[in-house]
Formats: C-alpha cells, structure tokens, sequence
C-alpha cells in the first residue's frame, strides 16, 4: 500500500506544478500561448504512445520493477526541463510524460492483483493520492517560485517526493522477486488470482462472469469516456490559472481554484470508485460528473471572474471521473493480466484523444482573442461524458 500511494502521489504533481509557472517561462522563454500548449499537451501524447509498450515491459521485467524504474525517470526529467532553454524544456516533459505513462497503465493491474477483493477501496486510494499530489503541487507553485525567485527551482522540487517514492517501489519489486512473482507481473496461481481478481471485479460492479473478457465495443466504450474525462482534467489543469488571469483575478490567486479543483476531487473520488458497485451506479455517476464538468464550464464562460470557487467545486465533480473511468477498466478485467492490456487500450486511446483538448483551446484561444470559444467547446465535451459514461458500463 505503501508503494501504491507513493508512486501515484508522483503521477500528476510534475504535471500540475507546471500550469501555474505556464505564463513566466513562456515570457522568459518566449513561448506564445501556442507552444505552451504543445509543452503541457506533450505529455499526453507520451501517455498515448508509451501506454502500448507498457504490458510489454512488465511481461519482460515484473510489474514492480517496471513501476519501480520510473521514479528514476521521472526526477530525470523533472530535473531536466527547468535546466536551460526550449529544448530542455521539451525533452523534460517527455521523459515526465515516459514515467508518468508507464505508471498509469500498470498501477491499475497492481491492484487488482495485490488486492483483488478491494479493487473499489485501493482504486479511491490512488486516486486520492494522485490529486493529493496535484493539488500540493498546483498549490505550492506560485509560493515556491517566490521564494526561490524563479520557476525552474520550483518546478525542480518535485524531484523529491519521485526519488523518495523509488524505495518503497523498489522494496515491491524485490519481494515480488522473492516470492515467486513472474516477468508478466502474475505468479504460479495466476489462474486462481484471476478467479479472484473477476470475483472482485464483480464485487466492484462488473457483470461479466469469470472467464469473460471484454470485447471491443467495451474498450472502444471505455476509451471514449476514459478520453472525454481526460480531456476535462487536461484542460482545467492547463488553462484554469490562465482563463482566471485574463478575467481579472490576481494572478497570485490564480492558482488557488486549480487546487480547490483538486480538493474537491479527492473525498468525491474516494467514494466513487467504493460506492459505484453496479452498473447501473456508475451510470449515474458519470451523468452526475459529465453534468457538473459543464456547468463549471459554463460558469467560466458567463462569469469567469464572479465565483471562481464555486465554479472550481463543479469542475472538482467533473474530473472526480477519472477514478470512475479507472474502476470501469478494472471492473470488465477478468484477472490482472486482461486489466493491464485493457487498461493500456483504454488509457492509450483516451490519452491520445485528450492530447487534442489542451492544445485545441489554447489555438482558439489564440485566434479568436478570448476563451469564450475553447469553454463553449468543453461545455459540449462536459455534456458528451454522460451518454458516453452510460454506454461503456452497459456494454
């Protein structure tokens, strides 16, 4: 357990940092609005790409130590994009966007494996740890990049918590090792694990029976609500400080909602994942978050400036479906092994999908002189996450 929050602490705080700190390395580096978004989009397309390979890796190296390897990676490239220029910068957020992808896909199969009757509870578990640590990061930027006088030693402390979440992960791997645990992440009662693991899958509200896998139509269902919901979280954490900024609020303010945004998040992402047991549960709860992520938009959109917290409380609903979208992966995985394949499917498709969303409204932003259009635009995503959300639960 130890592991788990530790390495999902890491997995959006190198991220989150960033959008605060946007605006003044892209004065100091001089970057337009339009290559700040390829920066913050980047990492989504490393997620899209590497999502592939990571079954790959774990089949060769362990899961554990796979997962374990990453933190390394990830200081690198912490360390690396606040270094010098443009080009460090790039190759930074890429090898962030490496570890950060790898991590993704394999943690949900972890999971499963190591806590197959509490898939829901430990899904919560690191969903919470991962907006913990993007709310922190998210929260202490600004502050941080005073203190230090400059955002490139802001952005460099969050090398810490990623070297310090390697020791835990390491220790994993080790008794992984020890304990008979195959290259492919499964151990020699793999078949017994998976019988437990469908168990929890239905206790956690799958249908299926054991044995079943999920077909196309499911992952291509799951992805589209997987990306619709990516592309949400992608964008407040992209934009959200800078929309407030152009609407009038102190730019030292600015950074608050997005961590409001993560707060709210977190007891709501807590108790989706345990209390959507039944498909019928999860439908409505993604109707509940597609919902509230449309009427923050909206709100941003008439009056961006009036009640920036209340609106930052609906979005913190809205992208409180990423745990939900993790629990429906999980759920149609019969056994750890389908829940990595599908979980790469899924989170490869949906993170590619999501790429466009940062970089699409920060283009509009730039052709039209505001963001009334990019938050018309995610209005009708918001809206379009509750029949995709009730259809990837009834398949």
């Amino acid at each position: 357990m130890a592991a788990v929050v530790a390495l999902a602490l890491n997995l959006r705080s190198a991220l989150a940092g960033f959008s605060p700190l946007a605006g003044e390395a892209g004065a100091e580096l001089g970057l337009g609005a339009g290559m700040i978004s390829l920066v913050t989009t980047l990492p989504l397309l490393c997620f899209g790409v590497f999502a592939l390979l990571a079954p790959a890796l774990a089949r060769r190296f362990g899961a554990e130590r796979t997962l374990a390897a990453t933190m390394p990676l990830l200081a690198l490239g912490i360390l690396l994009r606040g270094a010098a220029g443009t080009v460090a910068l790039i190759g930074g957020t890429a090898l962030v966007g490496v570890a950060i992808a790898v991590g993704n896909v394999l943690l949900p199969g972890v999971v499963k494996r190591r806590f197959p009757g509490r898939t829901g509870v430990m899904t919560g578990v690191y969903a919470a740890a991962m907006g913990v640590g993007a709310m922190l990061a998210a929260a202490l930027a600004k502050p941080l990049d005073a203190l230090t006088h400059g955002w490139r030693t802001s952005l460099a402390v969050w090398v810490l918590p990623a070297l310090a979440a390697a020791l835990p992960l390491t220790l994993l791997a080790r008794a992984s090792a020890t304990s008979g645990v195959t290259a492919g992440g499964s151990t020699a009662g793999e078949s017994g694990t998976a019988r437990d693991g469908a168990g929890g899958s239905r206790a956690n509200g799958s249908g299926a029976a054991a044995g079943q896998t999920a077909g196309w139509r499911t992952a291509a269902a799951l992805a589209v609500f997987f990306g619709l919901q990516s592309i949400v979280f992608y964008v407040v954490l992209a934009w959200l400080p800078r929309v407030l900024t152009e609407a009038g609020v102190a730019p030292a303010e600015a950074g608050l909602p997005l961590s409001l945004v993560q707060l709210v998040s977190l007891p709501t992402g807590m108790m989706v994942p345990i209390l959507a047991r039944t498909p019928r549960s999860q439908a409505w709860y993604a109707m509940a978050c597609g919902g509230a992520g449309a009427a923050g938009f909206a709100g941003l959109l008439v009056a961006p400036g009036a009640a920036p917290y209340v609106w930052a409380v609906l979005l913190g609903v809205g992208v409180a479906a990423f745990p939900l979208s993790l629990v429906m992966v999980t759920a149609k995985a019969d056994g750890p092994s389908q829940a990595d394949r599908l979980s790469s499917v899924v989170q490869s498709c949906g993170y590619l999908m999501a790429a466009v969303g940062p970089l699409v409204a920060g283009l509009l932003r730039d052709m039209t002189g505001t963001w009334s259009v990019s938050l018309a635009v995610m209005i009708a995503v918001s809206a379009l996450m509750v029949p995709s959300g009730w259809l990837a639960v009834r398949l």
